[in-house]
């Protein structure tokens, strides 16, 4: 099959990408670090910092989600085994139009000593390609076996993303959502954005 047949792979990686798309939305949502920090975000320097820091961990946050799921997709070979289910599925459908038509051609039976040379090898073939029908009915079954498997990763990729988004969730609470009345820590402030650059830095 042509890589632009093979488009489990390609979805998979669809998925993957609205979902952190759809996440970054949220963190993004500037009420609510403004909320965070009502007197500091009113000031030029201190929306400016609060931008500056919102952007970093954003940044920082996609590019650890992106590595991570890349490390899994090759540690499960992932790709392989979704390209391999594209080839059989495309296999499979070959094979049930063929043997559509073996099953046409059956429904005007011929008695078999009015049979030619050539229609009894003809007959000799049908028999061959039932035996391929019976082979491909086990590839199926190994199909809906990967496909439960797959099933089975992608469930824990959404839940490691899920907790990513509860451990910075955390972050922002810890780091942010203690403030919200009080004018913010300069030094915490700093320490932050200066971990964040340092993080950047070595990712």
């Amino acid at each position: 099959m042509s890589d632009d047949q093979k488009i489990r792979y390609v979805r998979f990686c669809q998925v993957f990408n609205k979902a952190i798309s759809q996440t970054l939305l949220k963190l993004q949502n500037w009420d609510k670090i403004k909320s965070c920090f009502p007197e500091y975000s009113e000031t030029r320097e201190g929306a400016q910092n609060l931008v500056t820091c919102q952007e970093q961990v954003s940044q920082f946050w996609v590019e650890l989600c992106k590595r991570e799921f890349n490390e899994i997709v090759e540690e499960r070979q992932v790709k392989i085994k979704l390209d391999d289910l594209d080839d059989l599925i495309i296999e499979a459908k070959k094979r049930l139009d063929n043997g559509q038509d073996e099953t046409a051609l059956s429904d005007n039976s011929i008695p078999i000593d009015q049979l030619t040379c050539g229609q009894l090898i003809e007959c000799n073939l049908h028999g061959q390609r039932l035996k391929a029908i019976e082979e491909l009915d086990e590839k199926l079954n190994h199909i809906n076996e990967v496909n439960e498997q797959l099933g089975n990763q992608i469930k824990e990729l959404e839940d490691e993303i899920e907790l990513e988004r509860q451990e910075l969730r955390n972050v922002y609470k810890t780091h942010l959502g203690d403030h919200i009345q009080s004018p913010p820590d300069e030094v915490l402030l700093q320490g932050l954005n200066d971990m964040l650059l340092e993080l950047q830095e070595t990712c």
